[in-house]
């Protein structure tokens, strides 16, 4: 069985402005090179991930939180919202604004919250107006994520192997709160000092470096260990993550 590896994209192979970890870019298309199954998880537009994952030389993605996933402009799933432009009306009508890359997406809606609104009145007040159309949503950090009730990163890993007929023991990598269900789907889920509480405690390993180097640092030693071991062993995995 193959290693799966998942990882989250924003804050976890990118900086917090979003720029490109080369140095990550090319552990990881080196480890898919060792027939590691590598996957690009985000909430961003299935476009915008699709444009990374080609340039990378990437084979698979989940994006928008879940909601879809396949290969670079490949979807294999794509769950939709019923009543796509209703939802989004009620939502503008309630004073939030589409993310610049809401209509290029295949299946959830991204909004910015209302101005002048924190965002936890922000989420409280979406609370409410999703539970109208039995969806569900999260914060990304960057914007709000709806999507149809029970989905989520984990459900779109899930529905990802399946698609693709793959298993194995499943590594994943993230650093927000909404990677949780991705942890949920893991053998072995490692994270950053940094991260959210929440994240920390879903994880298995916590490392005490920021989430670039975590990432970067996870990414040599399962280089290294897939070079002396051909076989994944992952309780040995973690012993040697945790020991050096």
């Amino acid at each position: 069985m193959p290693l799966i590896l998942a990882t989250d994209v924003d804050g976890t192979i990118t900086d917090k402005n979003r720029r490109l970890s080369l140095k990550a870019a090319r552990l990881l298309r080196k480890l898919q090179e060792m027939k590691v199954v590598v996957i690009l998880v985000s909430s961003h537009a299935f476009p915008a991930v699709s444009t990374l994952a080609d340039y990378l030389g990437i084979n698979y993605i989940i994006a928008e939180t879940g909601v879809c996933g396949g290969s670079p402009w490949k979807p294999l799933f794509v769950r939709h919202i019923k009543n796509r432009e209703v939802v989004l009306e009620s939502l503008i009508k309630h004073n939030f604004t589409p993310t610049e890359s809401n209509s290029f997406r295949l299946g959830d809606i991204a909004v910015y919250p209302p101005k002048n609104m924190t965002i936890d009145d922000a989420l409280i007040l979406l609370d409410k107006i999703v539970k109208e159309f039995d969806l569900d949503y999260t914060y990304s950090g960057f914007a709000i994520h709806i999507f149809p009730r029970g989905v989520n990163k984990g459900w779109g890993l899930r529905t990802l192997l399946e698609c693709i007929k793959t298993n194995g023991p499943i590594i994943v990598l993230g650093d927000g709160e909404n990677d949780i269900p991705l942890f949920e789907k893991a053998d072995l889920a490692i994270t950053s000092i940094e991260s959210p509480k929440k994240l920390r405690d879903a994880a298995d390993i916590i490392m005490p470096f920021n989430s670039i180097d975590t990432t970067l640092y996870t990414l040599e030693i399962i280089e290294r260990f897939i070079k002396l071991r051909k076989i994944p062993d992952l309780d040995l995995l973690k012993q040697v993550l945790t020991s050096e």
